[in-house]
């Protein structure tokens, strides 16, 4: 039977999960492994509650967010699949210099379709004594409409993954302003499933086990 694996979006930052199933690394490791998408992230975790997938990756934030909607949710992380936040900021000028504060002067497109790059954003924020309510940020734009924005000079800057950073850096049109992967390690996706899943099943001894009938 095989494990059914969803994604909650597709990033170049998993792309060792997908070499290992294009190069047969699951298979011979003697584990039958699929791949499938979900409809969208956030609804990344409902099927793993109506039972048509095993495993789901994502930020915790959203096993966090889970346990505030759903009064029978189980959801464990169990391991880590990125080591470092993936997310950059792109701005139409260069800014060799970078500091966070920089911000406080820039109109910004943070990202929209997962919560965690702007949860951490505002980290980073928050350290350097400015108040993230303060910016002027665009919120409920996905990364693609964002990227048209700082195009266009609607925005000075734009919160992205690869490879759609690497579009404008290349083109000439964005020049990375910040790698939040510099912040330093820490369990930014993680693999999760229900605690029933990853839990071994209780196995009772047998009477043979227990030595009946010496």
């Amino acid at each position: 039977m095989a494990v059914v694996i969803q994604e909650s979006l597709r990033g170049l930052f998993y792309a060792p999960y997908y070499a290992a199933l294009a190069l047969g690394a699951y298979d011979k490791e003697g584990v039958e492994v699929r791949f499938v998408s979900a409809p969208s992230p956030g609804r990344a975790p409902k099927g793993l509650f109506d039972g048509t997938i095993d495993v789901a990756w994502g930020g915790p934030m959203r096993v966090n967010q889970m346990y505030e909607e759903r009064p029978d949710c189980d959801l464990v992380c169990f391991a880590e699949a990125v080591t470092r936040d993936p997310f950059m900021l792109v701005g139409r000028t260069k800014q060799p210099d970078f500091r966070v504060e920089s911000l406080c002067k820039a109109r910004i497109g943070t990202v929209s379709e997962v919560p965690t790059p702007w949860l951490c954003l505002q980290e980073d924020l928050r350290r350097a004594g400015i108040d993230p309510e303060t910016l002027n940020r665009v919120a409920d734009r996905s990364m693609p409409e964002n990227m048209a924005a700082l195009r266009g000079g609607a925005l000075d800057v734009v919160q992205l993954f690869q490879p759609l950073a690497e579009k404008l850096i290349a083109s000439g049109e964005g020049h990375l302003w910040y790698a939040a992967a510099t912040r330093g390690p820490c369990s930014y996706t993680s693999f999760y499933a229900r605690r029933g899943t990853i839990t071994p099943p209780t196995i009772l001894p047998t009477p043979t086990s227990l030595g009946a009938g010496r």
